[in-house]
């Protein structure tokens, strides 16, 4: 089980963040994500294993001016 802004889900083994972003909604403009308090950035999200038990937090991309 994994907590993916502060509601359980689903975890399996190797799963990534890509994997993690395709399943969810309206996550089209995801710059960024918090794993365990670690920043994790698009490029890396292909590579980057969820481990169990993990807090995640999506972090969109925020435009200003």
């Amino acid at each position: 089980m994994i907590n993916v802004n502060d509601k359980d889900m689903e975890w399996f083994e190797n799963m990534t963040i890509s994997y993690l972003i395709e399943t969810i909604e309206n996550t089209d403009h995801c710059a960024a994500v918090r794993l365990n308090n670690v920043l994790v950035s698009s490029p890396n999200f292909d590579k980057t294993i969820i481990p169990d038990n993990a807090k995640i937090y999506l972090l969109p991309l925020i435009a200003g001016g």
